[in-house]
């Protein structure tokens, strides 16, 4: 929490209107530590009932406290800043997390430098002050209005690049599409396959020279379907983070409640928040700590209860501008040519590592159910 403080520290903490409101009621001003510890409070799940009580800051002030911590402390990128083109021009970096990802998969998955996926984080119907056309829109297949949130990990669950853009209803491909690291990457996958490196996705994805997801209609025992278990294996990380962060940060157990801007503001605060604690856990070298061992306990039984947590989000600072004269962003269509070469690229990529797979004898382990039931069909 020190490091905290000496991040915000350079922040005005004396907001002149609540202050003067403070001045009056109680005969001070708000200090910083009172602001963040209810801003850290009311995105824990708190009422701002309860928190103004507690702090003794009228009823009236809670959520503009709120907002200003977020907007002005939080996202500031002198605290946690997440690019996802930053980090694909970092090539030490993105060694580092390959061979994070290798040593996690024997190898197989030499050159992942990130595991991609989407997330629906729960909003409240959007209303006109949004003003939005198509309110439906923001409605997903899962039963509720949500933002669809993409979002790529590494190994130790930091992330890496998140786009908070998209509407619920869009599919993972297309929400990814619309980001400008998307559109980067098309730009440079020639670069980032000499490389030999990948992110790796779900089959919501199409498959890119720089974007592995796993084959279709397999058979059991095959090449194909071990390649498939090891690339599985290694993105369920991104998965992991998203029942961390939803675990850990009350607020998002509920629809949220604010603008689209502001929802959007909340969602990246609280995955800028989770890279500053996953920071923080790998500085104090303490990776299997009661918090850590607690939380990954949790995740897997939040994926037992959500197999298909594969939706995603909104554009937090990276977004692809482009538009058509209604003001539409521009997105689909008939694929390019750059697009239709990464994908032939991809599927040569795809085949390599499945052949090498097949050269090594890996395979992916039984289940216990397999074991049960061969044992009974051999008796």
């Amino acid at each position: 929490m020190s490091e905290f403080k000496r991040a915000v520290a350079g922040n005005d903490v004396r907001s002149t209107n609540i202050t003067r409101a403070h001045d009056g009621s109680t005969g001070g001003f708000i200090s910083g530590e009172i602001k963040l510890a209810l801003t850290l409070r009311i995105l824990g799940g708190g009422s701002y009932l309860d928190l103004a009580i507690l702090f003794e800051t009228g009823f009236s002030y809670p959520y503009e406290i709120f907002h200003d911590v977020i907007n002005n402390w939080i996202l500031d990128d002198k605290l946690v800043k997440i690019n996802g083109i930053e980090y694909c021009c970092d090539d030490e970096r993105m060694k580092e997390v390959a061979l994070q990802f290798a040593r996690s998969s024997n190898g197989v998955l030499n050159g992942c430098i990130g595991a991609l996926d989407g997330w629906i984080v729960k909003i409240l119907r959007p209303s006109n002050r949004d003003r939005v056309r198509n309110p439906k829109s923001f409605y997903s297949r899962k039963g509720f209005f949500g933002i669809n949130v993409q979002a790529i990990v590494d190994k130790k669950k930091r992330i890496l690049f998140r786009s908070i853009l998209s509407r619920g209803a869009e599919h993972d491909s297309t929400a990814f599409k619309s980001t400008s690291l998307y559109s980067w990457l098309l730009r440079h996958s020639n670069r980032i396959a000499r490389k030999g490196f990948y992110f790796i996705g779900d089959s919501a994805y199409l498959l890119k020279s720089f974007l592995l997801t796993p084959y279709d209609n397999v058979m059991h025992g095959t090449p194909e379907d071990n390649f498939n278990f090891f690339q599985s294996s290694s993105r369920i990380y991104v998965e992991c983070a998203f029942g961390e962060i939803d675990l850990r940060w009350g607020i998002l157990w509920r629809p949220l409640k604010f603008s689209l801007k502001h929802s959007s503001a909340v969602i990246d605060a609280c995955m800028r928040l989770h890279n500053f604690i996953v920071d923080f856990r790998e500085k104090t070298n303490s990776p299997d700590n009661i918090d850590r061992g607690v939380f990954d306990d949790d995740c897997r039984r939040y994926l037992a209860v959500n197999p298909d947590i594969e939706e995603g989000g909104v554009h937090g600072g990276e977004e692809d501008t482009r538009q058509d004269a209604n003001g539409n962003r521009l997105v689909g269509g008939r694929p390019s040519n750059a697009e239709t070469l990464s994908t032939k690229n991809g599927r040569i990529c795809r085949d390599a590592h499945c052949d090498e797979i097949a050269r090594v004898r890996f395979v992916r382990p039984k289940s216990n159910w397999y074991r049960v039931n061969n044992r009974v069909l051999e008796g």
